[in-house]
Protein backbone atom coordinates (compact mmCIF):
# COMPACT_ATOMS: atom_id res chain seq x y z
CA UNK A 1 0.00 0.00 0.00
CA UNK A 2 1.18 3.49 -1.14
CA UNK A 3 1.81 6.46 1.61
CA UNK A 4 -0.97 8.40 -0.03
CA UNK A 5 -3.17 5.21 -0.23
CA UNK A 6 -2.85 4.93 3.35
CA UNK A 7 -2.44 8.40 4.69
CA UNK A 8 -3.66 10.71 1.78
CA UNK A 9 -7.32 12.54 1.55
CA UNK A 10 -6.23 15.95 2.32
CA UNK A 11 -4.43 18.46 -0.70
CA UNK A 12 -1.74 19.24 1.70
CA UNK A 13 -1.39 16.08 2.89
CA UNK A 14 -1.00 14.36 -0.16
CA UNK A 15 1.49 17.08 -1.12
CA UNK A 16 3.81 15.86 1.93
CA UNK A 17 3.74 12.69 1.49
CA UNK A 18 4.40 13.06 -2.08
CA UNK A 19 7.33 15.14 -1.04
CA UNK A 20 8.67 12.64 1.72
CA UNK A 21 8.06 9.25 -0.98
CA UNK A 22 10.38 11.48 -3.87
CA UNK A 23 12.86 13.48 -2.13
CA UNK A 24 11.50 16.82 -3.04
CA UNK A 25 9.44 18.72 -0.42
CA UNK A 26 7.58 21.62 -1.57
CA UNK A 27 8.89 25.17 -0.77
CA UNK A 28 5.75 25.41 1.09
CA UNK A 29 6.85 23.16 3.74
CA UNK A 30 9.00 24.63 6.71
CA UNK A 31 10.49 22.40 8.86
CA UNK A 32 9.64 23.42 12.94
CA UNK A 33 10.72 21.04 14.52
CA UNK A 34 12.97 18.14 14.35
CA UNK A 35 15.15 15.11 16.19
CA UNK A 36 16.18 12.18 16.19
CA UNK A 37 15.97 9.19 18.90
CA UNK A 38 15.58 5.66 19.32
CA UNK A 39 13.98 2.65 21.19
CA UNK A 40 15.50 -1.53 21.99
CA UNK A 41 19.09 -2.25 21.24
CA UNK A 42 21.50 -3.14 24.31
CA UNK A 43 22.63 0.76 24.92
CA UNK A 44 25.41 -0.94 26.71
CA UNK A 45 26.63 2.72 27.99
CA UNK A 46 23.64 3.74 29.50
CA UNK A 47 23.09 0.25 31.18
CA UNK A 48 26.80 0.07 32.69
CA UNK A 49 26.33 3.49 34.54
CA UNK A 50 22.90 2.17 35.41
CA UNK A 51 24.31 -0.84 36.81
CA UNK A 52 27.38 1.00 38.15
CA UNK A 53 24.95 3.74 40.22
CA UNK A 54 22.23 0.87 41.54
CA UNK A 55 25.02 -1.54 42.75
CA UNK A 56 25.72 0.05 45.99
CA UNK A 57 21.91 0.16 46.61
CA UNK A 58 22.23 -3.70 46.90
CA UNK A 59 25.25 -3.65 49.04
CA UNK A 60 24.55 -1.02 51.23
CA UNK A 61 20.81 -2.54 51.68
CA UNK A 62 22.14 -5.56 52.23
CA UNK A 63 24.29 -4.27 54.69
CA UNK A 64 21.09 -2.29 56.43
CA UNK A 65 19.57 -6.03 56.59
CA UNK A 66 21.79 -7.50 58.50
CA UNK A 67 22.75 -5.16 60.69
CA UNK A 68 18.68 -4.81 61.39
CA UNK A 69 18.93 -8.42 62.34
CA UNK A 70 21.56 -8.30 64.52
CA UNK A 71 19.59 -5.29 66.62
CA UNK A 72 16.14 -6.97 66.44
CA UNK A 73 17.10 -10.33 68.19
CA UNK A 74 20.25 -8.90 70.15
CA UNK A 75 19.11 -11.12 73.21
CA UNK A 76 20.90 -8.05 75.76
CA UNK A 77 18.69 -5.56 74.52
CA UNK A 78 16.76 -4.34 77.28
CA UNK A 79 14.58 -1.30 76.06
CA UNK A 80 12.28 -0.86 73.03
CA UNK A 81 14.31 1.57 71.25
CA UNK A 82 17.22 -0.51 69.34
CA UNK A 83 13.90 -3.35 68.64
CA UNK A 84 12.36 0.22 66.46
CA UNK A 85 15.28 1.27 65.31
CA UNK A 86 16.31 -2.26 63.86
CA UNK A 87 12.59 -2.33 61.90
CA UNK A 88 13.29 1.08 60.84
CA UNK A 89 16.87 -0.35 59.12
CA UNK A 90 15.30 -3.33 57.72
CA UNK A 91 12.74 -1.60 55.92
CA UNK A 92 15.14 1.22 54.64
CA UNK A 93 17.66 -1.73 53.69
CA UNK A 94 15.05 -3.74 52.48
CA UNK A 95 13.75 -1.03 50.20
CA UNK A 96 17.05 -0.16 48.92
CA UNK A 97 17.85 -3.80 47.98
CA UNK A 98 14.99 -4.25 46.19
CA UNK A 99 15.15 -0.96 44.27
CA UNK A 100 18.81 -1.98 43.19
CA UNK A 101 18.05 -5.58 42.56
CA UNK A 102 15.17 -4.80 40.08
CA UNK A 103 17.24 -1.62 38.23
CA UNK A 104 20.74 -3.70 37.82
CA UNK A 105 18.61 -7.57 36.85
CA UNK A 106 16.81 -4.86 34.08
CA UNK A 107 19.65 -3.60 33.05
CA UNK A 108 21.78 -6.87 32.64
CA UNK A 109 18.33 -8.21 30.64
CA UNK A 110 18.16 -5.53 28.20
CA UNK A 111 21.97 -6.31 27.26
CA UNK A 112 21.48 -9.88 27.40
CA UNK A 113 18.10 -9.79 25.58
CA UNK A 114 17.23 -6.84 24.01
CA UNK A 115 14.05 -5.34 22.49
CA UNK A 116 14.75 -4.86 18.19
CA UNK A 117 16.83 -1.55 17.92
CA UNK A 118 15.03 1.38 15.87
CA UNK A 119 16.22 4.57 15.19
CA UNK A 120 13.89 7.15 14.03
CA UNK A 121 13.79 10.84 13.51
CA UNK A 122 10.81 12.64 13.79
CA UNK A 123 9.92 15.98 12.15
CA UNK A 124 7.21 18.50 12.76
CA UNK A 125 6.33 20.67 9.23
CA UNK A 126 3.67 23.20 8.76
CA UNK A 127 2.25 24.63 5.68
CA UNK A 128 1.32 27.93 6.11
CA UNK A 129 -0.71 28.85 3.01
CA UNK A 130 -2.81 25.12 3.94
CA UNK A 131 -2.89 25.89 7.73
CA UNK A 132 -1.69 22.40 7.91
CA UNK A 133 0.84 21.07 10.58
CA UNK A 134 1.85 17.79 10.79
CA UNK A 135 4.32 15.24 12.93
CA UNK A 136 5.77 12.47 10.93
CA UNK A 137 7.76 9.63 12.07
CA UNK A 138 10.71 8.23 9.69
CA UNK A 139 12.85 4.73 10.50
CA UNK A 140 16.22 5.22 10.26
CA UNK A 141 17.55 1.61 11.38
CA UNK A 142 16.51 -0.99 12.62
CA UNK A 143 17.02 -4.86 13.56
CA UNK A 144 14.07 -5.32 11.28
CA UNK A 145 15.79 -3.98 7.80
CA UNK A 146 12.16 -3.88 6.10
CA UNK A 147 10.44 -1.12 8.29
CA UNK A 148 13.86 1.21 7.28
CA UNK A 149 12.32 4.13 5.66
CA UNK A 150 9.03 3.57 7.12
CA UNK A 151 6.70 6.91 7.85
CA UNK A 152 4.27 7.22 10.40
CA UNK A 153 2.17 10.07 10.58
CA UNK A 154 2.05 11.00 14.14
CA UNK A 155 -0.14 13.63 14.82
CA UNK A 156 -1.60 16.05 12.45
CA UNK A 157 -4.25 19.24 12.63
CA UNK A 158 -5.57 21.37 10.14
CA UNK A 159 -4.90 25.09 11.99
CA UNK A 160 -8.32 26.94 12.30
CA UNK A 161 -10.07 29.40 14.68
CA UNK A 162 -10.27 26.60 17.77
CA UNK A 163 -6.78 25.65 17.70
CA UNK A 164 -4.53 26.91 20.73
CA UNK A 165 -1.07 27.50 21.72
CA UNK A 166 -0.19 26.64 25.30
CA UNK A 167 2.81 25.79 27.21
CA UNK A 168 3.44 22.76 29.33
CA UNK A 169 5.41 23.52 32.51
CA UNK A 170 7.38 20.56 34.19
CA UNK A 171 8.99 22.45 37.18
CA UNK A 172 12.46 20.94 37.89
CA UNK A 173 14.21 19.01 41.08
CA UNK A 174 15.65 21.03 43.97
CA UNK A 175 19.72 21.63 43.40
CA UNK A 176 19.00 22.15 39.75
CA UNK A 177 19.52 18.33 39.15
CA UNK A 178 17.03 18.77 36.77
CA UNK A 179 16.48 21.74 34.93
CA UNK A 180 12.83 23.38 34.46
CA UNK A 181 11.08 22.56 31.14
CA UNK A 182 8.56 24.72 29.08
CA UNK A 183 7.13 22.86 25.98
CA UNK A 184 4.91 24.94 24.02
CA UNK A 185 2.67 23.01 22.04
CA UNK A 186 -0.42 23.53 19.11
CA UNK A 187 -3.89 21.96 19.84
CA UNK A 188 -7.10 21.28 18.14
CA UNK A 189 -8.99 19.35 20.63
CA UNK A 190 -7.34 16.31 21.59
CA UNK A 191 -4.81 16.46 19.33
CA UNK A 192 -1.57 18.18 20.22
CA UNK A 193 1.83 18.90 18.54
CA UNK A 194 5.06 19.81 20.44
CA UNK A 195 6.73 23.11 18.86
CA UNK A 196 9.44 22.80 20.97
CA UNK A 197 11.06 23.58 24.52
CA UNK A 198 13.21 26.15 26.76
CA UNK A 199 14.14 25.78 30.12
CA UNK A 200 13.63 28.13 32.67
CA UNK A 201 11.63 31.02 31.74
CA UNK A 202 9.88 33.73 33.46
CA UNK A 203 5.92 34.55 33.04
CA UNK A 204 7.17 37.66 30.48
CA UNK A 205 9.52 35.42 28.31
CA UNK A 206 6.97 32.56 27.87
CA UNK A 207 4.37 34.71 27.06
CA UNK A 208 6.70 36.22 23.99
CA UNK A 209 7.43 32.45 22.81
CA UNK A 210 3.74 32.03 22.77
CA UNK A 211 3.00 35.06 20.94
CA UNK A 212 5.46 34.66 18.48
CA UNK A 213 4.51 30.70 17.91
CA UNK A 214 0.46 32.02 17.83
CA UNK A 215 1.31 34.70 15.06
CA UNK A 216 3.91 32.16 12.79
CA UNK A 217 0.87 29.70 12.80
CA UNK A 218 -2.17 31.78 13.06
CA UNK A 219 -3.81 30.85 15.99
CA UNK A 220 -4.90 31.69 19.31
CA UNK A 221 -2.73 31.96 22.92
CA UNK A 222 -4.87 29.78 25.67
CA UNK A 223 -5.93 31.25 28.51
CA UNK A 224 -4.27 30.08 30.73
CA UNK A 225 -1.40 29.76 28.78
CA UNK A 226 0.47 27.58 31.50
CA UNK A 227 -0.15 24.52 32.85
CA UNK A 228 1.88 22.75 34.96
CA UNK A 229 2.80 19.02 34.79
CA UNK A 230 4.30 17.24 38.08
CA UNK A 231 4.01 13.12 39.22
CA UNK A 232 2.20 12.71 36.05
CA UNK A 233 -0.33 14.90 36.55
CA UNK A 234 -1.65 18.28 35.15
CA UNK A 235 -2.91 21.31 36.58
Amino acid sequence: MSLIEKYGGKDAKDDLIRGLSTGELSHRFEVIREYTGHVGGRNIIGNTLGTIFFLPWIIVGAIFVIVSFFIIFNPHGESEAPFFLGCCTLILGSGAATIGISAVKGSVEEVTNPDDYEKYEVTVYFNRHEKYIAEVKVILDATDKDIIGDITFVEEISLSSKSEIFCSYQPGSDGAVRPDYNYFIVSHGDVSITLDNHNYLNDKNRMKIAEKWAERLGVKIREPLKSTTFGGLTF
